[in-house]
């Protein structure tokens, strides 16, 4: 991974080595405590097109600035909230190329959650909401 995804990388690293520190549980309470600072969607923008239908919970990403990203999210969990906290902390105020090019320089979305040192602490329905968000984002910034 080179060039401008750097930014991104960097900004992912110090929640990556957090998980790769943690063990189970603790995990779980890292992810929730990160989606305790969540940037909150408003309610006006949890509609069907917004919805992430991966998720088993109820959950939405709305991309407020499509030039230099700004996501807002929200779900009905505290630990998918965490995973899209992760995803703000990374991508925020990032060019939208850089984005679509870091999702792509994974060939299958899992690989990155593997590279963010998540882990099997996460359910694979959590796993798939993931997947799902960033397929999301990835098709609302390529207009797909």
């Amino acid at each position: 991974m080179t060039g401008l995804m750097n930014n991104i990388i960097e900004k992912l690293t110090s929640i990556r080595e957090g998980f790769a520190t943690l063990d189970g549980q603790d995990r779980l309470v890292y992810l929730i405590d990160l989606g305790k600072k969540i940037d909150q969607i408003d309610e006006k923008n949890k509609t069907e097109e917004n919805k992430i239908h991966a998720c088993t919970s109820q959950t939405w990403i709305n991309i407020v600035d499509k030039d230099h990203i700004v996501l807002t999210a929200d779900s009905e969990s505290a630990i998918v909230k965490g995973l899209l906290r992760v995803l703000q902390i990374g991508f925020n105020h990032e060019e939208k190329n850089n984005i679509i090019d870091f999702i792509s320089e994974f060939d299958e979305p899992i690989k990155l959650f593997e590279w963010l040192n998540i882990g099997p602490t996460i359910s694979s329905q959590r796993q798939n909401g993931f997947i799902g968000a960033l397929l999301f984002i990835k098709k609302e910034l390529t207009n797909e």
